[in-house]
């Protein structure tokens, strides 16, 4: 059934039936309902407004009545950056951000093993250490891949966590999970630390996956991206130094110079700049989410 209302010098006639009135029944009301529902909608008081279509660039930000706004990557990013270079340069902030960075040993050590098991090697153990410092032991795999892994297997991570969008927080949360729960079935945990360790961040990601606020988990989600790729990044800094140092401390770039000979200071700066890329990119595409939503509403 279709409602056609048409408007002329005579007065409002409704019509029930097809588009053409000829021939069909008219359904006529008493003016005093008339009345009434014109001064109701506001057409007699001169106060109705035309309906607004929303136009194709606001239709998408139309919401549901009660449905949350999506929060902003950018300001999350921000914030997780000043918490930890200001709180890890406070006297005990290292303590604070202490488990924090444990997970982007154990996620640095993982990524060696894991490049390790897709070039046909074997990993024989994983140890991360109270001081943040990790080693795992390996059997065969192509040192060409497994050497620099760790960093930027770290800031890939980190990169990945950044760039995610936040309405899937809660699966790249868990997902992060798969790094501690790897080093407990498969790679070996050589000591009692690094196990109880792999036990906890296993159960305190699932856990923050399933039961944190939808704003808490995804601002979790940015701090861990921006904890993985900062760290990497300042760690690569770290090993830069050492390698210009000539303090004869093997690093991964000593082990990547054995490979393809080129000073392990050379190595050092080509994996800085590639983590750089990376997270220059995340923040890129970051930056550009967050204007293209803010055009949007």
């Amino acid at each position: 059934m279709i409602v056609r209302r048409t408007l002329d010098h005579a007065g409002l006639r409704i019509w029930w039936g097809s588009d053409s009135p000829d021939g069909e029944t008219a359904m006529t009301k008493s003016t005093e309902e008339l009345l009434r529902e014109l001064e109701s909608s506001g057409v007699l008081s001169g106060s109705a407004e035309p309906a607004r279509v929303p136009s194709r660039s606001t239709a998408g930000a139309v919401r549901a009545p009660g449905e949350r706004g999506s929060s902003s990557g950018l300001v999350f990013l921000v914030v997780a950056a000043v918490i930890i270079g200001l709180v890890g340069s406070l006297p005990f902030g290292s303590y604070v951000l202490y488990p924090f960075s444990l997970l982007v040993t154990l996620v640095h050590e993982s990524c060696h093993a894991l490049a390790a098991v897709a070039s046909g090697g074997t990993v024989r153990s994983l140890e991360i250490s109270p001081n943040l410092s990790g080693v795992t032991n390996i059997s065969g795999g192509w040192r060409v891949l497994i050497a620099p892994a760790g960093y930027l297997g770290s800031t890939v991570v980190g990169m990945i966590l950044l760039i995610t969008r936040m309405r899937a927080a809660r699966w790249a949360i868990a997902a992060l999970a798969a790094f501690p729960l790897a080093v407990l079935f498969f790679f070996q945990p050589a000591t009692l630390f690094t196990a109880v360790w792999a036990v906890l961040f296993a159960a305190a990601l699932a856990g923050a996956a399933w039961k944190l606020p939808a704003r808490a988990v995804e601002f979790l989600q940015i701090f861990l991206g921006a904890a993985c790729g900062l760290n990497a990044f300042r760690d690569l800094m770290t090993l830069f130094f050492i390698s210009t140092s000539r303090s004869g401390i093997h690093t991964d770039a000593a082990t990547m110079s054995d490979v393809i000979p080129l000073p392990a200071t050379v190595w050092a700066v080509i994996w800085t700049a590639m983590s750089l890329m990376m997270l220059v990119g995340a923040l890129a595409l970051v930056v550009r989410r967050d204007m293209r939503r803010i055009r949007v509403r």
